[in-house]
């Protein structure tokens, strides 16, 4: 991996081209759930990476059962925790610091995954002597027991975003800017509301003061009003002259409405506006889900399978099968479209069951596509056309011979006789 480096750059100026390096304002970590629309995001998204059941699919994107990966990624995941707890876990710790990690207990016979162990970030290190050409991870239990060596086959590590392919990269490490811009704005709110933002002006009568005796005087006054509320009288002596200055309204009201910085939140983690209560008067709710679902999901989805199928799949079975998330409990269609689909002969009797989010039967039968004999072949009907106009004259031929019909009653009844 090549870079551009200025000339005269220090290691550490390299280190943070290199790799994004937190700055002591950041809210990367635990700290960025200080604020409530980073808090709200990341529920959402470690939400929904959660609730959604991973599942096994051939390369024809049939499903196929498999009880043992079923329990580990949907039911039971570690020793002591659900899938549903370990999931979210590893995407919170993903978004917050950009990773998250977790080693693979095998079975020593079969080599297969049996569970999982998390680990926090800051127990994690990843160790390389050639540039990161081969590494291996280096994990520091958090309980001070002996240090723990895990090989990258061997290690579940979640990176939604990664431009050097190891290190994954928390996207808030982009929202500096707009959550110190939020906090600005919540800070001015509260000491509005605690002291009536009493900013003034105090003139001291009959006297040139220095500078020294300026300062001293403000804090005097700044003394007078201790323990005061917003509210609260302010006590002055005959010396003194106080102009508070007046705040335009109009300017908390801005700060209240803005949601510039919610939006950008909202942009960064892909996830709807609408859901950190930003109106979006262009779409209804129902296509901003789907958009949501269809198009900012597999972001995140894509990353996560991507990485146990290489970790838990054996060489041969990641030629045949793949994971993915279960979104049909949502997306998946109602029972009247899939039952459009099933008479018209586009898919099978299974099929539609799973359109529907239900099982498949296995029966015969309902491995057929229907078919209607109300429909021919497009190349076909000028030739049924021509047939069926031939058939027709040869009918108003017959009628025209009065005979025949009386010919066919004799001989009906001669027969019976």
């Amino acid at each position: 991996m090549a870079f551009f480096q200025p000339l005269g750059s220090t290691k550490e100026q390299v280190q943070e081209l290199l790799y994004d390096t937190p700055s002591r304002n950041s809210y990367v970590g635990i700290k960025g759930l200080k604020n409530s629309d980073v808090l709200t995001a990341t529920t959402i998204v470690a939400g929904d990476i959660a609730r959604f059941p991973i599942i096994k699919k051939d390369l024809d994107g049939n499903i196929v059962q498999d009880e043992k990966l079923n329990y580990l990624m949907n039911v039971r995941s570690t020793k002591q925790t659900t899938a549903h707890v370990w999931k979210f876990a590893m995407a919170v710790n993903t978004i917050l610091c950009g990773n998250s990690y977790s080693r693979i207990l095998r079975d020593p016979v079969t080599n297969e995954a049996l569970e999982y162990e998390f680990y926090p970030p800051s127990s994690v290190d990843i160790v390389s002597n050639d540039n990161y050409e081969t590494y291996h991870y280096m994990i520091y239990p958090p309980n001070g027991s002996k240090q723990i060596r895990c090989e990258p086959e061997d290690m579940i590590h979640w990176k939604f975003f990664s431009h050097d392919t190891i290190y994954g990269r928390s996207p808030l490490l982009s929202l500096d800017d707009e959550i110190n811009l939020q906090d600005s704005g919540i800070a001015t709110l509260l000491k509005f509301f605690r002291d009536g933002f009493s900013s003034g002006i105090l003139k001291m009568k009959g006297a040139q003061l220095s500078g020294d005796a300026r300062k001293k005087a403000r804090i005097e006054f700044e003394k007078s009003r201790e323990g005061s509320t917003g509210g609260s009288p302010i006590i002055l002596d005959s010396t003194m002259d106080y102009t508070p200055l007046e705040v335009d309204t109009n300017v908390l009201g801005l700060i209240n409405s803005n949601n510039y910085s919610t939006a950008q939140i909202a942009k960064c983690m892909r996830v709807p506006a609408h859901k950190l209560a930003v109106t979006n008067p262009n779409q209804s709710v129902k296509q901003l889900n789907d958009d949501y679902i269809l198009n900012d999901l597999p972001y995140y989805f894509n990353a996560i399978t991507s990485e146990h199928q290489m970790k838990i799949f054996n060489d041969d079975d990641r030629h045949k099968f793949t994971l993915e998330f279960d979104t049909r409990s949502v997306t998946g269609m109602n029972p009247e479209e899939a039952l459009k689909l099933y008479n018209g002969g586009v898919i099978t009797g299974d099929q539609a069951l799973m359109y529907m989010g239900k099982s498949p039967t296995n029966d015969a039968d309902m491995q057929r596509r229907k078919f209607s004999l109300n429909y021919v072949w497009a190349d076909k009907a000028e030739e049924y056309q021509a047939t069926s106009n031939t058939k027709q004259k040869a009918g108003e031929k017959d009628e025209g011979n009065g005979d025949s019909s009386a010919d066919d009653e004799t001989r009906i009844e001669k027969v019976g006789e």
